[in-house]
C-alpha cells in the first residue's frame, strides 16, 4: 500500500530538505503545504523538495487538515510538522506498518526535544505523548477542526514505539516558546497536561517545569536531529516555476460539510420498513427506515462529523398534541449523498404509559430546524407488565 508524507509547515526550505531526505526511500509521495501568507519569492526552494506543493490559508484554527488529506493520494498519509523529525526507527518501519489492511490508524509518540538535540523529556506532561499521525487515507478519516485536535480516533488502531521528535525546545528560545503558550491557551482556555498545570505553558516551558534528568536521543537519531536543528534560514530563491493549489477556508469548510445548507438541502424522504406497529410502554428499540436524500448536500456517517444530521422523532397523543417533541439522535450509518438513500436503525423510546401514539419520523439538523419531511405511523403501546396480543393461528383440520 502507497504512503504519502504529508508536511503543512510555514518553516524554512533547508530545514524541510532536512525532515523529508530520509523519507524519499519510503514515501511515495512528498506533499509540502505552505502556509498561504508565505512570501511567493520563497516557493521556488521547496518545489525541488516535493512532489506535490500546495499552499493553504491560514485560519487561525485548524480546519485545512481535512482538504490536505484529501489532496494526498497515498493509501496512507504520515504528517509531520516543520519542526518535528521522524526516527530511524519509524521510518524503517514504515513500509511494515502500511502493509496492514486491517488498521486504520497508527498512534506515534512524540518526544519533545530539549535542551538540546541529544536530549528528550522523559517525564509528564512531555511522555508518553502519543498522536495518531499515520492515517489510512479513507472515507473514515476526518478532523474535529479545534486547534491541535488531531483526526478523529477510528478504531482498530494501534500504538508504536517509534517515535517523531518535537524540536521547538531547542528552534526556539524560551520568550519565543512563552509567547506561543500564551497564543495556544487564549485559543484553547482551561485545559489541564497530564499531571496538572496549564497544559501549553508546561509543554512549552520546560525551563520552568522539568523536574527529572531529559533521556538521551539514540545514537541513529542525533545526526539528523543535529542537521534538522542547525540548518539555514532560507532566503528569497524565485517563485515557484509550475502552478500551486491554494486551498482556501471556503474548501476546508466544504469539506468538513460545516458549510450553510440551502433551503432546497432540507428534503428528504423516509420509508418506514416494518409492518409491526407496537411497542412496551418505555421500551427503546430500533425502528429502521429508508431515507432518501432530495437535497444537494451530503450527510455525513456517524454521531459527530459536521453538519450534525440525524434521525429522530416525534411522539403525538390521539388528540394529535406533540407528547415528545425532541426524541433520541440515531446516526446515518455511512455517507449519505444527493440522491441516496440509506436504511437507518432509529432508536426510538416509547411513551411511558399505555395508549394509541402516533409516531412521527424526521430528520433533524441539530441546533438548525428539522427538516420536516415526517413520515407518520400509528404505534400501540402496551401498557408495561401487559401481555402482548398474539398473532391467531390458523389451524389444520
Amino acid at each position: 500500500m502507497s504512503l504519502s508524507v504529508l508536511v503543512p509547515t510555514h518553516d524554512p526550505a533547508p530545514r524541510i530538505a532536512a525532515i523529508v531526505a530520509p523519507l524519499r526511500e519510503v514515501a511515495d509521495e512528498i506533499v509540502i503545504a505552505l502556509d498561504h501568507r508565505m512570501d511567493l519569492d520563497r516557493l521556488g526552494a521547496y518545489e525541488p523538495l516535493a512532489d506535490k506543493l500546495l499552499r493553504f490559508e491560514h485560519t487561525g484554527e485548524d480546519l485545512a487538515p481535512g482538504w490536505l488529506h484529501r489532496q494526498c493520494t497515498g493509501d496512507w498519509v504520515l504528517t509531520l510538522a516543520g519542526d518535528e523529525v521522524p526516527s530511524a526507527a519509524l521510518v524503517a518501519a514504515l513500509p511494515e506498518l502500511c502493509a496492514d489492511r486491517e488498521l486504520r490508524q497508527y498512534w506515534l509518540p512524540v518526544r519533545w526535544v530539549w535542551p538540546d538535540p541529544e536530549h528528550w523529556l522523559d517525564e509528564l506532561p512531555w511522555a508518553p505523548d502519543f498522536h495518531n499521525r499515520l492515517l489510512r487515507n479513507d472515507d473514515h478519516l476526518w478532523f474535529e477542526g479545534r486547534t491541535h485536535s488531531g483526526a478523529w480516533p477510528v478504531l482498530p488502531a494501534r500504538f508504536v514505539e517509534a517515535p517523531v521528535y518535537h524540536l521547538d525546545g531547542v528552534l526556539l528560545s524560551e520568550s519565543e516558546r512563552a509567547e506561543k503558550a500564551r497564543r495556544y491557551a487564549a485559543k484553547r482556555s482551561g485545559l489541564t497536561a497530564p499531571g496538572g498545570g496549564e497544559l501549553n505553558e508546561r509543554y512549552y516551558l520546560p525551563e520552568r517545569h522539568a523536574r527529572l534528568p531529559p533521556a538521551a536521543v539514540p545514537a541513529e537519531d542525533r545526526e539528523r536531529l543535529a542537521a534538522v536543528a542547525g540548518a539555514a534560514a532560507d532566503a528569497p530563491s524565485g517563485p515557484a516555476r509550475g502552478p500551486v493549489a491554494v486551498g482556501l477556508r471556503a474548501d476546508f469548510e466544504a469539506h468538513r460539510g460545516s458549510a450553510a445548507l440551502s433551503e432546497g438541502d432540507y428534503r428528504a424522504s423516509i420509508r418506514l420498513l416494518e409492518r409491526d406497529h407496537r411497542m412496551l410502554a418505555g421500551e427503546t428499540r430500533n425502528v429502521f427506515a429508508a431515507v432518501r436524500n432530495l437535497g444537494a448536500a451530503t450527510w455525513p456517517w456517524g454521531a459527530a462529523q459536521p453538519p450534525e444530521i440525524r434521525m429522530s422523532y416525534h411522539w403525538r397523543g390521539g388528540d394529535g398534541e406533540i407528547v415528545v417533541h425532541d426524541g433520541h439522535r440515531s446516526p446515518f450509518p455511512a455517507a449519505v449523498g444527493p440522491g441516496e438513500e440509506c436504511i437507518v436503525a432509529i432508536a426510538v423510546t416509547a411513551p411511558a404509559e399505555g395508549g394509541r401514539y402516533e409516531l412521527g419520523l424526521d430528520v433533524v439538523h441539530e441546533h438548525v430546524r428539522w427538516f420536516e419531511c415526517e413520515t407518520r405511523v400509528v404505534m400501540d403501546i402496551h401498557g408495561a407488565g401487559a401481555p402482548e396480543p398474539r398473532a391467531r393461528r390458523r389451524w389444520r383440520r
